[in-house]
């Protein structure tokens, strides 16, 4: 898990690079908002969704929607009125969440002030959860602390539970801990706890330590991670995407051609550079620039893909239908790139027709321009 967290806040700081590196919000729109950068500080209410990445984000006035968020660190410290899915470094919630509470982290605080109204769904290595739940809990982690109230039924795998002296459990627990049975003291209201062996298989197959994309928690947080990265290029480019595959059909090999150029061109553009001397900034920043669209290749291209088969076939998909379909293109790339030999050829040639397609965009748009 830490690979992947690290991997994909790599992209994210990398793509804050073209935006603002620091973001306060103070006039929020009323519509959904989308955002990179490496410290993002939400200072004014938003009525619809909000989609962020960044290093540092912190939550300072109220979401009416939905919280979509990959990061170092989180914390929200004012209501979230619906559900919340994470993928963070750190996360503190301070406040109230109105619906789920999907997170998958290194570490977990649920402070006393916190209030949960839906479920909370939560794989983490530590976990402390002060405050209430009044939803179920489904918890994997290596260590888990429970001081909080939980309303519905509760599960929790982990290699330390404690139980502590202000936990309130209102239904039935099912639980495995390398320490088999857990003293529960009085938190038990009216229900009971069950020491249940069988969920040491999804313990083993979850694996903190040896976290791969083996398991099947591993496979949620690859997809999670997937759809935030095609979520924010969507967002931030779309117009891009779809003005790109317009005439493609009648361009390959002119497509073919520019992506080659793009692909062999800008390394030596930056080998220049960097003999020059001079331009040594320049270069550093073209180079995080060019690694950052190889590392965000196949995304791009399964969002070229899925605009070329609307365009070609007209279509009219919305923005999320896009985004689901590019989601699923994206996989599937990653399957063909893992074939020894031919898929990396396939890949590669995709690669070089997307960026083709994108470098043709730019210099017609140019050309109107001038």
């Amino acid at each position: 898990m830490k690979t992947i967290s690290i991997l994909f806040i790599i992209l994210c700081t990398t793509l804050s690079f073209t935006q603002t590196q620091d973001i306060s919000i103070r006039n929020a729109p009323k519509d959904d908002i989308y955002l990179a950068g490496d410290t993002i500080i939400v200072n004014a209410a938003i009525r619809g969704d909000l989609v962020a990445a960044g290093r540092q984000l912190v939550i300072d006035d109220s979401i009416y929607g939905d919280l979509t968020a990959a990061g170092a660190n989180l914390s929200i410290n004012r209501l979230v009125a619906d559900d919340v899915r994470i993928a963070v470094g750190r996360i503190v919630v301070d406040a109230e969440i109105g619906d789920d509470l999907v997170v998958f982290a290194g570490e977990v605080l649920i402070t006393e002030n916190a209030t949960i109204r839906g479920n909370l769904i939560c794989f983490a290595n530590n976990v402390e959860i002060d405050g209430k739940v009044i939803g179920k809990i489904d918890v994997k982690g290596s260590n888990v602390i429970i001081n909080g109230e939980i309303h519905e039924a509760s599960k929790i795998i982990s290699e330390d539970i404690t139980v502590g002296s202000n936990a309130k459990f209102y239904k039935d627990v099912h639980y495995w801990s390398s320490d088999d049975k857990i003293d529960f003291g009085e938190s038990l209201i009216n229900s009971r706890a069950q020491f249940d062996e069988a969920l040491k298989k999804e313990k083993s197959s979850f694996s903190l330590l040896t976290f791969g994309m083996t398991s099947f928690p591993a496979w949620i947080f690859y997809i999670l991670s997937v759809f935030l990265v095609i979520l924010l290029l969507h967002g931030l480019f779309r117009n891009a995407f779809s003005e790109a595959v317009v005439g493609l059909e009648e361009n390959y090999l002119k497509s073919l051609g520019y992506g080659l150029i793009y692909l062999i061109g800008v390394p030596l553009v930056i080998a220049i550079v960097f003999l020059i001397g001079i331009g040594i900034p320049l270069g550093l920043f073209i180079t995080g620039i060019f690694i950052f669209s190889l590392l965000v290749g196949h995304f791009i291209s399964a969002l070229v893909i899925v605009y070329y088969i609307r365009h070609k076939n007209e279509m009219t998909w919305s923005f999320w239908s896009v985004t689901l379909l590019a989601l699923l293109f994206t996989i599937g790339l990653r399957l063909v790139a893992s074939i020894p030999f031919v898929g990396i050829l396939i890949s590669i040639a995709i690669l070089t027709i997307t960026y083709g397609a994108l470098t043709l965009k730019a210099l017609h748009a140019k050309e109107l321009q001038a």
